[in-house]
């Protein structure tokens, strides 16, 4: 019989220490991995889903609810910029893109944002493809037409063709038909993308507009309204001035009695010094802010920075226990096989091999409790993403990496050492001493 195979018949007829054991082990490595994984998921999803927005216009007010509005359709939308603000900004020779946004309605809890055309053309840098790619169908090119994000149409079952109405307010309640005067036809599905934007339904300025002036809701962001039929006639697509083949649809002030505004815009200089130059205007201004999502992020990085660093060490306790689990157990089991270690010296065995056998049980229960940890560590962190994706609205995508398996190396090495002193116990254990106790 070689050393691992009586190594590994020892740890089977201690089962219960040895599974007490590797569960200590397993924990640890989970926690640890799992941390890991779940901030570097999360920081990329972050990331990515800001990648095609750059600075962003709004209100004044709270900056981080201004960006978690926009980008992440998350939290209550700011107060409205006034429309002839947005056009001097759309106008600005400075300028190289504009895009509207507008928010407030629902439609089962997925928010309907208001824009133009041009959101679909956004590129996370100017080389870069489109961010936004469809499915199936086509962008909506006339008022009361959506375009939905991938995960719409996986957790409602719309598709092409299929209408809907809409909502008030930006969670769902129970008047789902406050705009049933005003139904949305379906016309494309996005691709997914793995950001927020696959949860958004996205429509024109035009219709947006007409069916709030259709029901005179007094909120915050909304100031006052249009009469219904006639706002809703003058709100038929014309063309405008814009890039070539592109459709773009005029809301313009006399398409309402009293134009609402804009919940936020996202605005692209042609330059880095055009955009410093601008980004100063504004927030020397008293009419709106402009903040830069990067920004934002950084300080969402650093406030998961120090829950990131608590969690840390929760995991690096547990792992420590773990260690000092080993010692315990290994310990314990070398006095309780005196008798056997002295037979086994008595009929040849060296001080070496009874050194390698309890070393090898340690390696073993290592080993298997970092195997369990791996597996436990990506499990845990599947359920987390999937929970955490549907309350922030990001994607988070657990990925191995060398920087994990590190983590498994180190434990490795602590209970190797934390073998080595119940092996050394056994080790120095004299042949005759035991051989003659009961």
């Amino acid at each position: 019989m070689s050393l691992l195979q009586m190594a590994w018949r020892n740890l089977i007829n201690r089962r219960v220490q040895t599974l007490i054991t590797a569960i200590v082990i397993i924990i640890g490595v989970s926690m640890a991995l799992s941390i890991m994984m779940l901030s570097d998921g999360i920081k990329q999803g972050i990331v990515k889903a800001s990648e095609p927005y750059g600075m962003i216009v709004g209100s004044k007010g709270s900056a981080n609810q201004l960006v978690f509005n926009t980008i992440f359709l998350m939290d209550n939308p700011l107060s409205n910029i006034s429309l002839d603000y947005y056009r001097l900004l759309e106008a600005d020779p400075r300028v190289n893109q504009a895009v509207p946004f507008a928010l407030g309605d629902n439609y089962k809890g997925f928010r309907i944002v208001g824009t133009s055309a041009e959101f679909f053309t956004l590129r996370g840098k100017p080389a870069d493809p489109p961010y936004f790619h469809l499915a199936a169908g086509r962008i909506f090119d006339k008022a009361f037409e959506a375009v939905i994000g991938s995960k719409v149409a996986t957790e409602t079952g719309l598709a092409i063709g299929d209408t809907f109405v809409s909502g008030h307010g930006v969670a769902m309640s129970n008047e789902q038909d406050e705009h049933k005067e005003t139904p949305y036809t379906i016309v494309g599905i996005l691709n997914g993308v793995s950001a927020p934007s696959d949860k958004g339904i996205y429509v024109t300025m035009d219709s947006y507009w007409v069916s709030h002036g259709q029901h005179g809701h007094d909120e915050d962001t909304e100031t006052n309204h249009g009469q219904g039929e006639a706002a809703k006639a003058s709100a038929a697509p014309t063309t405008a001035p814009g890039k070539p083949g592109q459709a773009t649809l005029s809301w313009t002030t006399n398409q309402l009695e009293a134009p609402q505004g804009v919940t936020a815009a996202l605005i692209k200089p042609k330059s880095y010094m055009d955009l410093m130059k601008m980004y100063q205007e504004i927030n020397q201004g008293a009419r709106a802010q402009a903040v830069f999502p990067g920004q934002i992020i950084a300080k969402i990085f650093d406030m998961m920075g120090s829950g990131e660093q608590v969690l840390k060490y929760i995991s690096y306790v547990v792992l420590g226990m773990s260690g000092l689990t080993i010692v315990l157990a290994l310990y314990g089991s070398t006095i309780e096989r005196r008798r056997t270690v002295s037979i086994l010296r008595a009929i040849g065995a060296s001080r070496r091999s009874v050194l390698s056998i309890v070393l090898l049980e340690c390696v073993l229960i290592v080993a298997l409790g970092c195997v369990g940890g791996i597996a436990g560590g990506y499990l845990l962190t599947v359920a987390l993403s999937r929970y955490i994706g549907s309350q922030i609205s990001i994607t988070v995508i657990p990925m191995y990496n060398w920087e994990l398996l590190s983590i498994v190396g180190i434990v490795g090495c602590i209970g190797i050492l934390a073998g080595i002193m119940p092996a050394m116990s056994a080790y120095r254990m004299e042949a005759a001493r035991y051989l003659n106790s009961q």
